[in-house]
Order: structure tokens, then C-alpha cells, then sequence
């Protein structure tokens, strides 16, 4: 019982002493602080790589909307332009019609008039 707890005292001092096997050394810090930030340096870089892709993807991503936009745009303006001036171009028309019409009621009246 005795060497028992000699021993326990023993163990207990020796893991609480500055020389005790798990105690760090100044090299062993250094060199988790070296890894440390080296991690962190590659954990920067993988992360400007992902943002340089996302950024990447987006420009693509906008490029093909304005692309689409434009394919399906610019046929809809050109139909619309010709729309319009075929409107303009039929109301043209009635209006001769509407003229002709006028003369020919003239001339068939004129007619009645003078068999």
C-alpha cells in the first residue's frame, strides 16, 4: 500500500514537471505553429481558387443570359418593326380604299343619274 502510494506520488510529480515527457519543446511549438500556418496559407489559397472559379462561372453565366436575351430580343424588335409599319402601311391603304370607294358611289350615282 505503501509503495502504492509512493508511486501515485511519484507519477503525479513527474506529469506536473517542466521536464516531464508530455511538455512541449520550443522546436516542437515552432514546428506546429510552422504547420499551423501553412495549413492556413494552402486553406487561403484553395479558398481565392474557389472564389476565382465561382467569379469564373458567374461571368458565363451572365454572358449566356445577355447572349439569350439578345438571340431572342432582337427577333422580337425586328417583328414588332415590321408590324408596325405594315399597320401604318394598311391604314395607308384604307384610306385609298375608302377614297376609291367614294368615287366609285360618285360614279355609280353619276350613272343612275344619266342612263
Amino acid at each position: 500500500m505503501k509503495s502504492m502510494l509512493l508511486l501515485l506520488i511519484f507519477l503525479c510529480i513527474l506529469a506536473g514537471s517542466p521536464v516531464s515527457p508530455a511538455a512541449l519543446t520550443v522546436e516542437a511549438l515552432e514546428k506546429i505553429d510552422t504547420k499551423i500556418k501553412e495549413s492556413e496559407t494552402r486553406i487561403k489559397e484553395n479558398t481565392n481558387t474557389q472564389i476565382e472559379n465561382i467569379k469564373t462561372l458567374i461571368t458565363w453565366l451572365i454572358a449566356l443570359f445577355v447572349a439569350m436575351i439578345a438571340l431572342i430580343g432582337i427577333p422580337l424588335v425586328a417583328l414588332t418593326v415590321m408590324i408596325g409599319w405594315r399597320s401604318t402601311r394598311d391604314h395607308e391603304q384604307e384610306k385609298i380604299n375608302q377614297e376609291l370607294r367614294g368615287e366609285i358611289e360618285t360614279l355609280k350615282q353619276q350613272q343612275t343619274v344619266r342612263p
